[in-house]
């Protein structure tokens, strides 16, 4: 991924490059993905949807041009929900510390990094168990009106975009932390479409599941057909992570983690984290639920449950 200048509009723009399709080990499906994505979402304009704007290929390298979101990821952002740290310094100032926007950091999301990117980051322990509660210290953390209260928003906010997404019969199929970009005002934004299809469109990964394990919906693990509600599902597990400072599943190998994931429930995060807000907790087990028809059927729904959980919160600071 690029921060790049479009020559004929002068505007900056997000510009993904896949490998060569010449290149030994490069993805045969790589390129039909991109047009496929760029097919797809050219004719959806949704402020909480980036932005596709053109593509081709070069040189046998094929690209995608996108609108550039200049932000955090949820996880960054959330660290500094509600506290007087802006998240770009005022023009003219210089940045300091973690202020400004790193692009390449932006778009670095190992498989399942969320305990080691916490750790790397120091803002909570690592647990060495599946169940144990969170030190006093990291519940406040986590509980934070200010940053409960973010993390609604902007749920809430991709759960619209999503509803957007999905009112065109198509399901993103990697809605993950790192594919959540937010803004210096605090709009947040639904990157990487690299996966999306139409429901119902028959794969084209020759029999693969693609996608990220660890907020995978069970039948997208299992390669069966899926809809909306695997988003939805996704949204749960992204959720429950930004609640309980862990994901659902911890697992480390991938065979256990998919495992985890097709036939185990995750631990109850109120057992973890005790102060998180029970309206919270609740929807996000009701989002990981394993069979679709017993998670909320729309993006919408979800999307209201957040605001109002989040505009509760907000009365608190």
């Amino acid at each position: 991924m690029w921060r790049a200048i479009d020559t004929r509009s002068g505007l900056t723009c997000a510009l993904k490059l896949l490998p060569p399709q010449s290149d030994p080990g490069s993805d045969p499906h790589a390129a039909e993905r991109a047009r496929r994505e760029f097919a797809l979402l050219r004719k959806i304009s949704h402020p909480n949807v980036v932005r596709l704007i053109d593509a081709g290929e070069l040189d046998e390298t094929p690209w995608l041009e996108m609108e550039l979101i200049e932000g955090l990821g949820i996880r960054e952002y959330l660290t500094i929900a509600g506290m007087p740290t802006l998240l770009e310094p005022e023009p003219g100032e210089e940045a300091h510390g973690s202020e400004g926007v790193d692009l390449d950091a932006l778009y670095d999301e190992p498989d399942s990094g969320a305990l080691l990117h916490a750790a790397k980051a120091r803002r909570f322990m690592t647990l060495s168990g599946l169940d144990q509660e969170l030190k006093l210290s990291e519940q406040t953390k986590l509980n934070a009106p200010a940053r409960l209260a973010a993390l609604c928003d902007a749920l809430a906010q991709v759960c619209d975009g999503l509803a957007e997404v999905h009112s065109h019969g198509l399901v993103h199929r990697d809605v993950k932390p790192a594919n959540i970009l937010v803004t210096a005002s605090h709009r947040a934004v639904l990157v990487d479409f690299g996966l999306v299809k139409r429901v119902g469109e028959e794969s084209s990964n020759g029999g693969r599941v693609v996608g990220t394990m660890r907020y995978m919906a069970p039948e997208q693990a299992r390669n069966e057909q899926v809809d909306g509600r695997a988003d939805l599902y996704s949204v749960g597990a992204t959720l429950y992570e930004l609640l309980a400072g862990r994901p659902a599943f911890p697992h480390d190998g991938q065979l256990q983690l998919a495992e985890a994931v097709a036939g185990e429930m995750p631990t109850s995060i109120p057992v973890i984290n005790p102060g998180a807000p029970i309206a919270l907790c609740s929807l996000a087990h009701r989002l990981l639920a394993k069979t679709p028809k017993n998670r909320p059927k729309e993006a919408v729904e979800v999307a209201q449950v957040l605001r109002a959980v989040g505009y509760r919160l907000a009365r608190h600071y």
